[in-house]
C-alpha cells in the first residue's frame, strides 16, 4: 500500500527517519523522556544507599545518573528507533572547529552583562496578586533548588573544582544538549517545521523543563543559543562547549569566592537597577554584530 504524503517524513531532512508520522514521532519522544526520566530517578535511589542523603556526594551521584540515563539515554533510544542515521541525527558525526570555539568565546565575552540583566528582570517579576501563594510555593522551590546547587558546590579543594567541572559543566552541558538539541530539536523541526521556530520552541521546552520560573527567560535564550549554534553547525560538540562553557564558569567563580579570592556577585556584572540599561543594551549589540556579521566566518552555515 502506497504511504501517504502527511504520513512519510520529509526526504529532505538527510537523517533517515522512519516511516512514523510527525505525530507519532513526537509521541515516542514524550514517552522515552518520561521513562528514562523514571528509570533514572529509581538508579538515582541507589545512591542513598552508599551517601548520606542531600550530601555533596550523593547529590553529584545524582546528576551522574540523571544526566546518563536520563538524557544520553532519551537521545540514543529515540535516535535509534527513528533514524537510519542516528549519529547523524544526534550531531555526533561532525567536530567542531577552531574558529566556532573563538566565536562562543566572544559570545559569553560580551553577553554576559545582557544576560545577567535579564536574569535581573526575571527575579523582579511577581505573578498577579491572586496568585499569591502560587508565587510563594515556586520561590520555595526555587530556594531548595538553591541549596542543592550550593552543596553541589560546596567543595573548596582543587579536587573538588575538578570534579565539579567534569560533572556540572562538561558532562551536564553534553547530556543537555544531545537531549535537547541534538533529539528534541532535530525531532520537532522534523516535520516541516521552520528551524527558527524550533530552536525557540526547544529552548522553552529546556527552560521549563528545570522548573525554574524566575530563570526562566535567561535560560530560553541560552537554550536558543545553543539551538542556532547546532542549526548552523550540525555539531553537537559545538552547542555543548557552549553549554559546558557556561556551566563551567558558574562552578569556577563559585569556587572562587568560597576560596575568598573574588567577593564580587558575578550575576551582577553590567546589571542596571533603575533607568536605562546602557551597558545590557551595548552587550546585546556586541552579541548581535557576533552572530549577525560574523556568523559565516565564525559559525558554518552547512547542514547536513
Amino acid at each position: 500500500m502506497a504511504t501517504s504524503r502527511r504520513s512519510a517524513p520529509k526526504a529532505s531532512s538527510g537523517y533517515g527517519f522512519t516511516q512514523l508520522t510527525y505525530g507519532r514521532r513526537l509521541l515516542l519522544l514524550a514517552c522515552v523522556f518520561v521513562l528514562m526520566m523514571v528509570l533514572a530517578g529509581s538508579a538515582g535511589s541507589l545512591a542513598s544507599g552508599l551517601y548520606p542523603v542531600n550530601s555533596r556526594e550523593y547529590l553529584i551521584a545524582v546528576s551522574l545518573l540523571q544526566n546518563l540515563i536520563g538524557f544520553c539515554g532519551t537521545a540514543l533510544v529515540v535516535a535509534i528507533f527513528l533514524s537510519t542515521r542516528p549519529l547523524a541525527m544526534l550531531g555526533l558525526n561532525r567536530g567542531g572547529t577552531g574558529r566556532a570555539l573563538l566565536g562562543i568565546l566572544l559570545l559569553f565575552a560580551v553577553g554576559i552583562p545582557f544576560l545577567n540583566q535579564v536574569t535581573w528582570w526575571n527575579t523582579q517579576m511577581h505573578l498577579p496578586s491572586f496568585m499569591g501563594g502560587v508565587e510563594q510555593t515556586i520561590r520555595s522551590w526555587e530556594d531548595a533548588a538553591l541549596v542543592t546547587t550550593e552543596t553541589m558546590l560546596a567543595s573548596r579543594s582543587v579536587g573538588g573544582l575538578i570534579v565539579n567541572i567534569l560533572v556540572i559543566g562538561v558532562f551536564t552541558g553534553f547530556s543537555e544538549e544531545l537531549c535537547f538539541r541534538g533529539c528534541m530539536q532535530r525531532v520537532i523541526g522534523s516535520g516541516g517545521m521552520n528551524g527558527h521556530v524550533a530552536v525557540w520552541l526547544t529552548a522553552v521546552i529546556f527552560s521549563l523543563l528545570h522548573f525554574q520560573f524566575f530563570g526562566f527567560l535567561p535560560r530560553v535564550l541560552l537554550g536558543a543559543l545553543f539551538g542556532y549554534l547546532f542549526l548552523w553547525t550540525g555539531s553537537i560538540y559545538i552547542s555543548a562547549a557552549a553549554h559546558a562553557l557556561n556551566n563551567s564558569l558558574f562552578v569556577l567563580l563559585h569556587w572562587l569566592a568560597l576560596r575568598g579570592i573574588t567577593t564580587a556577585e558575578t550575576d551582577t556584572w553590567g546589571v542596571t537597577t533603575h533607568g536605562f540599561p546602557a551597558i545590557a543594551c551595548m552587550s546585546l549589540a556586541l552579541v548581535l554584530c557576533i552572530l549577525v556579521g560574523m556568523r559565516g566566518y565564525l559559525f558554518s552555515t552547512r547542514k547536513l
